[in-house]
């Protein structure tokens, strides 16, 4: 008989890009009837129409804290999930994680999942952050099973008793969808890479959004501090907010070996180009574009921070720094720069990748999961 899955996610974008393919993995390898509940742009939800995975259900969510559409999303769910019974729920990002968990506990739901996929408020403080807590501690303590895709994460939350620690799950090594190691590939066929001459440029790659919360700010001390003159560095992401623009505006103004690219569906070829990717992010719950770079072959450079912890192997796929210690950040750059040998410290960057989180490893975590779910009911 046809098991019936919901999945429920604020904006349709993060089916698209945090599920990519991972849906369509699902579909191909089970009897699961799929059903699709988000809100997000129109362009989006073409885009999620478009790859025939399932009913998709436009809820109007909105990303942004709101209490009147919010209470109508929420009634829009009750009513939804009163008329149509599932088998399973599955319910992740911050407010799908909240209307979700209510709304299919209120309707009587069984095997409610959460997945949590990082925290907005990690550095938050004060009320603020209590606020987020007890949000978060709500929509978990109505869950059944909560999914972390971090071992770090799940740590994060223990520590700050929003879980028992026997309540938290963790698939394989984390990640959400894995990387397609395929197609994330070295440029050259085999190790090492080649030798660098002194001449030759030390490229150093940042990518995904731009803004202070991703480093952005810690990213120009560096380039500022930076001493070596064969240093290019490049930035590959949309910039997230006024703000940003104007402080990225003058930062390559000022800077000629800095490049900003606002937007590439080739974000393979930069990885590959790469002598380093820097990841100065603050806060994640995974950090996937790490072991991208891994699979590449490409070392990378981190906070010691939540998520980067589990996506960045210290010493095998890059070195962790303690949390905005940009000084020693910029010192080991300048002498990366100067190390010919350099990329040979991380041969084993991609074996790693391999071995813990290729796609398909992932996903079948995943539908394993679910499975086993429905099927410990019988």
């Amino acid at each position: 008989m046809t098991k019936k899955i919901c999945f429920i996610i604020t904006d349709a974008i993060s089916f698209n890009v945090l599920c990519r393919d991972q849906l369509e993995f699902i579909r191909d390898n089970s009897d699961f009837d799929i059903t699709l509940i988000c809100g997000g742009s129109q362009a989006q939800l073409d885009i999620l129409e478009n790859r025939k995975i399932g009913t998709i259900i436009n809820a109007n969510f909105e990303r942004n804290p709101s209490l009147l559409k919010d209470t109508k999303s929420l009634l829009f769910l009750l009513k939804y999930l009163t008329f149509n019974r599932f088998d399973i729920v599955v319910y992740s990002t911050p407010k799908a994680l909240l209307l979700g968990s209510v709304a299919s506990c209120v309707t009587l739901h069984t095997n409610r999942v959460a997945i949590v996929r990082g925290r907005v408020y990690e550095n938050f403080f004060g009320r603020k952050q209590l606020f987020f807590h007890m949000l978060d501690k709500i929509a978990l303590s109505i869950s059944d099973k909560v999914v972390f895709i971090s071992d770090s994460l799940r740590q994060a939350y223990f520590n700050d008793d929003l879980l028992k620690e026997s309540e938290g799950v963790l698939l394989g090594s984390g990640s959400s969808n894995g990387v397609d190691t395929v197609n994330y590939r070295p440029a050259e066929t085999s190790f090492p890479r080649r030798q660098k001459n002194d001449s030759d440029t030390f490229n150093i790659l940042t990518i995904g959004r731009i803004c202070y919360d991703k480093g952005l700010y810690d990213l120009a001390e560096i380039i500022n501090q930076t001493k070596e003159p064969k240093i290019k560095f490049l930035i590959v992401g949309q910039i997230e907010d006024k703000k940003s623009e104007i402080f990225l505006k003058d930062l390559l103004s000022t800077h000629s070996n800095v490049e900003h690219i606002p937007y590439t569906k080739n974000v393979i070829k930069y990885f590959q180009d790469a002598d380093l990717h820097l990841f100065l992010s603050h806060r994640e719950g995974f950090g996937n574009v790490a072991i991208e770079a891994a699979s590449c072959g490409v070392p990378t450079f981190a906070y010691n921070v939540t998520g980067v912890k589990d996506s960045v192997e210290n010493g095998v796929s890059g070195q962790r720094f303690e949390f905005k210690d940009v000084k020693a950040i910029t010192e080991a750059i300048d002498m990366a720069a100067n190390d010919k040998d350099f990329s040979n410290k991380y041969i084993y960057a991609r074996d790693w990748a391999i071995q813990n989180f290729e796609q398909e490893r992932v996903w079948k975590n995943y539908l394993d999961f679910y499975l086993k779910q429905i099927q410990s009911e019988k």
